[in-house]
């Protein structure tokens, strides 16, 4: 099991399979087979053919799942293991995606300032599969945005309640770029102006927000949002 504990899969940013180090070549098919695995971990052989091809029926789709996992097994042996009817992934794969996920669902007092800030600061906008428009692949998506939002303005909330305010500036611009529209990672980036004095930036900020939400929403931020700035105005 050792010798391929080199075998990579990443999905975060883009699609790529390497082995050894060498980038494993494969078409779109076993491209989805090994995400869905990475995705959704052990499955059956029939959910795996109804979830990669639903438009077939049964048995077209099994046999497209059989002649898949063939191509996989000459291209990349060993990144495969069947358990009866159930394909995995093997332990030896390394996913990027499980790294993340095990990031973002740990208490974020517990995250390393130098290994795990420094992680998501390195991937802001962090992208399941850029371009995949499957349906299950769309609603993984959704939920990985909404974990790793929720993590990094977990974070930059307890950098500003402990004064590390510059750190908790770079994590609400993390944030606020994943998901811009975001009222409550508004709120974070302008405190966070506000505690290092930068009034004129956290106008600014308020400003682009209310702008692009009026423009892809046609709405106004809330109460909330003009609250944090109102002590400002008054001055």
């Amino acid at each position: 099991m050792g010798e391929w504990r080199t075998i990579t899969l990443r999905l975060l940013g883009c699609w790529e399979a390497s082995v050894h180090g060498a980038r494993v070549q494969t078409g779109s098919r076993q491209q989805r087979l090994l995400a869905a695995l990475a995705i959704r971990g052990p499955r059956p052989r029939q959910y795996l053919a109804g979830l990669l091809w639903p438009e077939c029926s049964e048995d077209h789709a099994l046999g497209s799942l059989r002649t898949t996992v063939f191509t996989l097994s000459r291209r990349a042996p060993g990144v495969l293991v069947c358990h009866g009817g159930t394909l995995a992934l093997s332990e030896a794969v390394e996913v990027d995606l499980h790294h993340l996920l095990e990031l973002v669902v740990r208490p974020v007092a517990s995250w390393s300032a130098e290994r795990d800030d420094a992680w998501v600061l390195a991937h802001p906008g962090v992208e399941l599969l850029p371009g995949w428009y499957d349906d299950w692949v769309v609603d993984e998506q959704a939920r990985l945005q909404d974990l790793y939002v929720n993590a990094v303005e977990a974070r930059a909330e307890l950098c500003l309640v402990q004064g590390d305010v510059h750190r908790a500036l770079a994590l609400a611009r993390t944030a606020r770029d994943t998901a811009p529209l975001r009222e409550s990672g508004l709120c974070l980036l302008v405190r966070a102006h506000l505690g290092l004095g930068n009034e004129a930036e956290a106008w600014r900020t308020l400003r682009s927000y209310c702008s692009d939400l009026a423009r892809e929403l046609g709405e106004q931020p809330s109460d909330r949002v003009r609250e944090l700035l109102e002590p400002v105005r008054r001055r």
